[in-house]
């Protein structure tokens, strides 16, 4: 069976398609029988623009899993149940719902999932889960990222709301996407808040198969230039040496007031072609 990835939201576009860019990130998995939506971008006009243009229709959604509660992967949701007739399953870590800001000196900003109308409310059916779940045959999602032993993607500007105080947000929310493939396996992240290499390494540890590609998110935009290419080196020599479909905040965040680390270029300096677009409008098929 075949299975089409395809990014339908992420910081760059594909050229002259009409499509449009936003900070924030979105994936549809389709099959003859499904389609599956991991994450709904930052603001849902631009969303369901995107869909629009590429022929996807809200009500065609099966399931949708959000990645972690933050709102460049939550803040189109109002948007989308307002454009469905039906309600829809959302699959997603239990500490989804939790406060979370940014917090820099004077300025704070609330980055957690949007207020929800009651009325948007009933079009939701909330599975929230720690451990792994099968989407559907081929298609899991992680669980909880409980061993972080490499370096993870935490924010040390985010925050959240916990024990009646705002704390350091480990994202413990933070979960990715497992297709299971002929040729291995393919890792689909929001953002990786956990740690891209921890990810792989409790992909490898679940299924002992070779990772075959890597997609979305890594937030290594926070590593420094020798932490990506020690990442990039892993990859290659622990990993399979998959390809790297990355973009978001693999190398961009929406402030210039924070050091970006240019990641997306030092892994190609070294990985060479391994290292591929992934902008919206990328359409990817596996067979599974």
């Amino acid at each position: 069976m075949e299975l089409e990835i395809i990014n339908l939201y992420s910081n760059e576009s594909i050229r002259d398609t009409g499509l449009i860019g936003d900070h924030g990130q979105s994936f549809l998995f389709k099959t003859k029988e499904n389609q599956i939506l991991l994450d709904v971008g930052a603001k849902g006009d631009i969303l369901l623009h995107n869909m629009r243009i590429l022929g996807i229709e809200p009500n065609d959604i099966d399931k949708l899993i959000l990645s972690h509660g933050h709102y460049d992967h939550t803040g189109g949701l109002p948007e989308f149940l307002d454009a469905r007739t039906e309600p829809i399953e959302i699959i997603a870590h239990p500490s989804l719902f939790e406060k979370k800001r940014i917090k820099m000196l004077l300025f704070t900003k609330y980055i957690g999932v949007p207020d929800l109308t009651d009325e948007q409310r009933t079009k939701m059916n909330i599975t929230l889960s720690k451990v792994p779940k099968e989407i559907i045959p081929g298609l899991f999602t992680t669980g909880e990222i409980g061993d972080r032993g490499e370096k993870d993607g935490s924010e040390p500007t985010a925050q959240h709301f916990v024990d009646g105080e705002w704390k350091i947000d480990p994202v413990w929310d933070d979960i990715s996407v497992i297709l299971a493939t002929k040729e291995g396996h393919v890792v689909v992240t929001g953002c990786s808040h956990a740690g891209i290499l921890n990810i792989l390494n409790h992909t490898k540890k679940q299924y002992d198969q070779p990772i075959k590609a890597v997609i979305g998110g890594t937030h290594m935009v926070r590593y420094s230039h020798s932490e990506v290419e020690d990442t990039g080196n892993l990859f290659l020599n622990k990993y399979d040496n998959p390809e790297l479909y990355l973009n978001h905040c693999t190398d961009k965040l929406p402030t210039k007031l924070i050091r970006q680390t240019p990641s997306t270029k030092i892994l190609k300096d070294l990985l060479g072609e391994k290292v591929r677009e992934c902008k919206v409008g990328t359409s990817l098929i596996y067979n599974i």
